[in-house]
């Protein structure tokens, strides 16, 4: 039987190269994001690994009853029998930061944020995860970062999301657990994406330090797939970060939300009610 895998934010970044290592796997893929030409571009160079053409889904997750309707999306492809693709695997990557500080940002921006983040992975979680459920079989691998292990100034919004994908993706693992389904969460820290840029971050300091400290998209997305095959609850990317949020969690918070805040604002020269 041929498996599917529906893999969310799948047109560039960590998304691209879930979707790529799958693919290498053996998986079908249905591949989800905003950019139909990138979609695209990704379902031509995937097509000669899988058993049938990958399936794409041109959707913005951050816009309300956007889960269901990737759900009905999903439902209406055939395999390359003719039969209808169920999905044994969801990863849950399409993520949105945010940079600046927290009353200053506009309430739309945090709102599409929280609504991509937290509101849709949970939906898709549900919706995904109950079909798991009565079949009895299946996986979930959920993003998070590495910022869920401590406060995040000047990413408020963002480190808080990502703070309840952790405790979100733990909690529904053993609800599910007992019915053969594996819910994964992967934290990586940095990662060489546009990550920087489409969080609106325009310090060249910043990004330096953050490309000069970040792992590859391909080695985050095998440290991920192999925590899923593993069926592992929680895994931080990276043995530097993995060290990073043990001290963390050894610091008081609010030390550490103060020494965080003065090193982003050393590196983006943020001062008063300004973020450049």
């Amino acid at each position: 039987m041929s498996q599917w895998a529906l893999v969310t934010g799948a047109s560039g970044g960590l998304g691209f190269e879930i979707a790529l290592q799958l693919a290498h796997k053996g998986w079908n893929l249905i591949l989800a994001a905003r950019s139909g030409e990138k979609l695209r571009a990704l379902k031509e160079r995937l097509t000669p690994l899988c058993e049938a053409a990958p399936c794409i889904v041109e959707i913005d997750l951050s816009e309300a009853g956007a889960a269901e309707r990737l759900v009905r999306a999903c439902d209406s492809f055939r395999d390359a029998r003719g039969e209808g693709v169920v999905v044994s695997l969801l990863v849950n990557n399409a993520a949105q930061g945010l940079f600046g500080e927290a009353v200053e940002l506009g309430a739309d921006d945090v709102r599409r944020l929280m609504a991509l983040n937290m509101v849709s992975l949970t939906e898709l979680c549900a919706l995904f995860g109950r079909r798991m459920k009565e079949a009895r079989a299946g996986s979930i691998l959920n993003i998070g970062s590495l910022t869920a292990n401590q406060p995040a100034p000047y990413f408020a919004s963002y480190g808080a999301s990502k703070a309840y994908v952790r405790q979100y993706s733990l909690a529904i693992r053993q609800e599910l657990r007992p019915f053969n389904v594996n819910v994964t969460c992967v934290e990586p820290g940095y990662i060489r994406t546009a990550f920087d840029d489409n969080s609106r971050i325009t310090s060249a300091r910043y990004k330096k330090f953050s490309h000069d400290n970040a792992m590859s998209a391909e080695r985050v997305a095998r440290i991920a797939i192999d925590a899923l095959q593993k069926k592992k609850a929680l895994v931080t990317a990276g043995f530097g970060n993995t060290l990073a949020a043990f001290f963390s969690r050894l610091l008081p918070p609010a030390f550490l939300a103060f020494a965080l805040a003065k090193s982003v604002r050393m590196l983006t020269q943020v001062s008063g009610s300004s973020s450049k």
